[in-house]
């Protein structure tokens, strides 16, 4: 599965957002360096605000500054990434509740069009879209609880997960269970199954922590140090 090429921005104070974005739906990917020049070029903005948009991006933690090797996308540790899940797992609970006592037949109509739309894009291939569109079934399901204090805290978290994205949608298995799990959601909103709601994301959210575990073991066990001077 590829990427999309990211577009051209047509203004310098974009670059935050356009970068955010591709360091969302993956298209940009932990670790990965960021070299101003050519992301200036690829954008089609000046380094100056390339610059700028990192030094926002590295507040708000989706970007670091390693001595050795400039801005690079965030990455997490196994600890930090137990920590976030257990916290959006809560999170999603209370949501799932909320939503529950909101939802409209317009909703329900709504989150299948999103499911739909998810479907397609993984059926071509389209990783960003994906990425989006996941993204946008779960912001849905937060917004239903009408609580904008809870909708700002897991979509804070949401960025610290962005790791997790590409990795969630790289098994094929997993992948059906993701879209088994999404229509769980769909008619237990409908269904106003309270029960289901509080089981689902302890079981949506393990998958893509597992497969990133199993990914940073993968990294630990192919490190090989440098030679000693």
């Amino acid at each position: 599965m590829t990427a999309d090429k990211e577009k051209p921005v047509s203004r310098a104070g974009n670059a935050l957002h356009a970068l955010e974005s591709m360091i969302l739906t993956g298209e940009l990917q932990p670790r990965e360096r960021l070299v101003v020049n050519a992301l200036a070029e690829r954008l089609g903005v000046s380094a100056y605000a390339i610059r700028t948009a990192l030094q926002a991006l590295e507040a708000n933690g989706l970007v670091k500054m390693e001595s050795n090797r400039g801005a690079v996308v965030s990455d997490l540790g196994a600890d930090e990434i137990k920590e976030i899940f257990e916290v959006r797992v809560g999170l999603e609970k209370m949501a799932n509740r909320m939503a529950a006592a909101h939802v409209t037949p317009d909703d329900i109509t709504r989150l299948e069009e999103i499911e739909a739309r998810l479907e397609a894009a993984y059926a071509q291939s389209e990783l960003s879209e994906v990425i989006a569109s996941n993204a946008m079934f779960h912001n849905y399901v937060a917004e239903m609880s009408r609580n904008q204090t809870l909708i700002k805290m897991i979509l804070e978290l949401k960025k610290r997960c962005h790791i997790f994205n590409t990795t969630a949608w790289s098994s094929p298995n997993v992948v059906a269970i993701l879209f088994e799990e999404h229509r769980q959601y769909i008619r237990a909103l409908g269904e106003k199954d309270l029960a289901l709601l509080d089981e689902l994301p302890e079981r949506h959210f393990v998958h893509s922590k597992a497969l990133f575990l199993q990914h940073l073991d993968a990294k630990k066990a192919n490190f090989s140090p440098p030679p000693a001077l």
